[in-house]
């Protein structure tokens, strides 16, 4: 008798862009795992619809969901247990079912920081060598600091259309230890890092990495990010993806044609969060890039 296929899915609004079926169908090839992994379009309302929705995958023998826009917030809230990761972000990404109830993860953070931590090798550099300025103090953003802290970044800049957001998350990386400062989309550096002189310094003499967590690109826009930012870059990034560059992306390759600043977007912190949530729910561990490589020729 042929073995039950693992059940597992993404749930979101709207899902059926998600890549997240075709990655983990590899990662389950390469494991030997019979996995059916489905999308979950989960209506908007009522409020309710996405804690009812993961009760009714979890009665029906699914092993746990990952979890995409616009429900992270509600899937840390629905979980029983957390991991660090999540509590600390209080935005979930996956969830995993079990016996003693639901536990929730956020392994945004992890997923982005392997694929910095790629591209930066390709320049001879690391984490621990590099800043970072964070675009946007949504869940998208606050998913990361913990582990961009936990790699080793000298130091982080949270840009904001709201200062109060930004100010308020870089504070929060500050109770963990990371230097850390808050500011509006369009300021200069040294508008924002006034009065902290070790940061300013760090703005003109060590990388940066500067990571786009809004989701302009989705919308199609662009960000009114001050060039100063640039000077000192070394790699600007998307976490969004799509088969061309996305606009952010696009702009910054117009502007900065002549030194070639290093681009991505994030198809592969797409991939490598979705590793950790595969390891969570079968205990394999997967071979992420050459996963990349399939699904970034698929695009």
């Amino acid at each position: 008798m042929a073995q039950q296929a693992a059940r597992y899915g993404v749930l979101g609004n709207p899902i059926a862009h998600s890549r997240s079926p075709s990655i983990h169908a590899d990662f389950a090839q390469q494991c030997g795992i019979n996995m059916h992994y489905d999308r979950v379009l989960v209506p908007l309302d009522p409020p309710q619809a996405f804690a009812q929705q993961v009760h009714s995958l979890q009665a029906q023998g699914f092993g746990g969901v990952n979890v995409t826009v616009p429900f992270k917030q509600q899937a840390h809230a629905v979980a029983t247990s957390h991991s660090a990761a999540a509590q600390w972000a209080q935005v979930a990404n996956t969830l995993v079912f079990g016996p003693e109830g639901i536990y929730a993860d956020n392994t945004d953070g992890a997923g982005l920081c392997a694929d910095l931590t790629r591209l930066l090798a390709a320049q001879g550099l690391g984490l621990q060598q590099c800043h970072v300025l964070l675009l946007g103090a949504g869940g998208a953003a606050a998913g990361c600091i913990q582990a961009l802290h936990q790699a080793g970044v000298g130091s982080l800049v949270v840009l904001n259309r709201t200062a109060e957001r930004a100010l308020a998350l870089a504070a929060r990386a500050q109770a963990l230890g990371l230097a850390a400062q808050g500011g509006v989309l369009g300021q200069a550096p040294h508008e924002v890092l006034q009065g902290n002189a070790d940061m300013n310094a760090a703005t003109n003499a060590q990388p940066w990495v500067v990571v786009n967590a809004t989701a302009a690109s989705l919308a199609g826009h662009s960000l009114p990010v001050h060039p100063a930012w640039y000077a000192q870059a070394v790699l600007a990034y998307d976490m969004m993806y799509a088969a061309q560059p996305t606009p952010w992306l696009q702009a910054l390759q117009a502007v900065h044609a002549q030194h070639a600043l290093p681009t991505s977007d994030g198809l592969g912190m797409l991939v490598f969060q979705a590793a950790h949530a595969f390891a969570l729910w079968t205990g394999h561990k997967p071979d992420a890039l050459a996963t990349l490589g399939r699904v970034r020729a698929a695009l």
